[in-house]
């Protein structure tokens, strides 16, 4: 049943990229380069909706949503890089990728490829990864400040920066995200 709901609910997220034009890869330069922030508005105003609702979910029903938080160590700034680089030079993320690859764009098939060959590379040198210092944490291993209450990592509850339930911390930047996806112009530069 959960492999029936994955596949029912990837095949509808792959719809609704390929809807809005994140398959398209001249749509996505256009939104790196800043020049068509149709995309952008979406992300943002997605982002909102999802943060208030999960929240919203969790807050009614506690333990419904499984927040997951991860520690900030090198290897997330070195990874965040190489993603970057690889998103810009061939205008696909693992969603649209594979959103892509349903279309049958045959650029598609290298980069998903790619990513299984790297994803089966880094399950290989996983436990040596782990043991260097990409892997430490970011500053001296001290728990760092995170932005709403009740952030557990490595069983550790860290400071919080807000002192506000995390419902409200939700709604909050919820609601930011959702405004600046409103009053975000189209563009930002011509072409």
């Amino acid at each position: 049943m959960k492999l029936l709901l994955a596949i029912i609910l990837g095949g509808a997220f792959g719809f609704v990229l390929h809807r809005i034009g994140a398959t398209n890869p001249t749509r996505l330069i256009d939104m790196l380069r800043l020049s068509d922030l149709k995309l952008e508005k979406v992300i943002l105003f997605s982002i909102g909706t999802t943060m208030i609702t999960l929240f919203t979910i969790n807050t009614l029903f506690p333990g419904a949503v499984h927040f997951s938080v991860r520690a900030a160590y090198w290897g997330v700034f070195v990874g965040g890089l190489i993603f970057g680089l690889g998103f810009a030079l061939s205008a696909l993320c693992p969603g649209t990728g594979v959103a892509a690859l349903g279309e049958g764009r045959k650029d598609a098939v290298f980069y998903v490829l790619g990513g299984l060959v790297g994803t089966f590379l880094l399950a290989l040198s996983w436990e040596w990864l782990a043991q260097t210092a990409l892997f430490q944490l970011v500053i001296d291993g001290t728990p760092k400040p995170v932005l709403a209450e009740g952030v557990v990592v490595r069983g550790h509850e860290l400071p919080a920066l807000i002192h506000l339930p995390g419902w409200l911390t939700a709604l909050i930047f919820g609601g930011a995200l959702i405004a600046l996806a409103f009053v975000l112009p189209r563009k930002l530069r011509d072409k």
